[in-house]
């Protein structure tokens, strides 16, 4: 496929992924509805999937609005023993209006070697790219490789990193209770996930899944709340969901997100709000539906 044919993002035509991926940051259409699909394990002629937009008037709906969207739909899975908005499978369709590709995410396509069908645009820029502050981009099937080449590209000034200035502005519209300033700053420092190209910032999301599964992949034997300090050991893995190893005063688990925000965090103390998951794959400490603050000190002794 040629960059021509890639140009166009359209609900049928040939730069579109003909059928749905089941993946994080997929805008799905449901009732008139933008919904944005969550994880990657979803139950069977379902989806799990969060109300974000109106699509006739081309706008972010309200929190109340969302909130009652979101308990109308809420069904129970003892999958991940949550309850979380389902919706019917052979009822929702893929959002793909037709626009053009924004000329930083063909480039970055292009220079990453990737194939068009692995990259699409999420977040408000796919509802209404005029009023947009940024492009959210999604990269599906991404390894570490492609993480690589990212790196070598801002080293070589192909791609240049966000001014401290926009960092923190997007800090401020999207990130506050999410994680503090500081650690925010510090980590974007270093970032692959924020880029500038064109006069706009992108926003990326490396995710290992190329399609989600239609049943339970990890299941959750139980879960509870978590509030305390973790230590991550292994350094920043971009590649979503993203796991690395962390050590609290309870032992050990795996830190897992599928937050680009959380992606980064270099290794050292954080107070984590967030879930406590056991699964037959391990223990894993969740602070997607939570927050992460950063703090100074030693390192935290395990308990038996």
């Amino acid at each position: 496929m040629s960059r021509r044919e890639s140009k166009y993002m359209t609900s049928t035509g040939r730069g579109n992924a003909p059928t749905l991926r089941l993946l994080e940051g997929e805008v799905v259409v449901y009732n008139g509805l933008g919904w944005i699909v969550k994880g990657y394990q979803h139950p069977e002629k379902s989806v799990i999937a969060y109300p974000r937009y109106d699509l006739l008037n081309w706008r972010k709906l309200g929190n109340h609005e969302a909130t009652r969207l979101i308990e109308e739909h809420a069904e129970w899975w003892g999958c991940l023993k949550v309850k979380a908005p389902l919706l019917p499978l052979d009822s929702i369709a893929k959002y793909r209006p037709a626009m053009m590709v924004p000329s930083p995410v063909e480039e970055i396509t292009w220079m990453l070697e990737l194939s068009p069908l692995q990259v699409e645009v999420s977040g408000s820029y796919l509802v209404n790219p005029e009023a947009a502050g940024d492009i959210d981009v999604v990269v599906y099937g991404a390894t570490l490789e492609v993480a690589d080449r990212i790196r070598l590209l801002i080293e070589r000034e192909v791609f240049k990193r966000p001014s401290l200035w926009i960092l923190y502005k997007e800090y401020t519209i999207k990130h506050i209770g999410a994680l503090d300033v500081e650690t925010y700053l510090a980590s974007k420092s270093n970032t692959i996930l924020s880029l500038t190209l064109g006069g706009k910032t992108v926003n990326l999301r490396l995710y290992g899944f190329e399609r989600g599964f239609s049943m339970c992949v990890d299941a959750v034997e139980s879960r509870r709340g978590f509030r305390g300090i973790i230590e991550l050991i292994d350094q920043a893995n971009p590649i979503l969901p993203s796991r690395r190893k962390a050590v609290f005063e309870g032992g050990e688990a795996y830190f897992e997100t599928h937050r680009e925000l959380y992606a980064e965090l270099p290794p050292g103390l954080y107070y984590v709000e967030g879930d406590l998951e056991v699964r037959k794959s391990g223990v894993y400490i969740v602070a997607d539906r939570g927050r992460v603050v950063g703090v100074k000190g030693e390192g935290v002794k395990k308990g038996g």
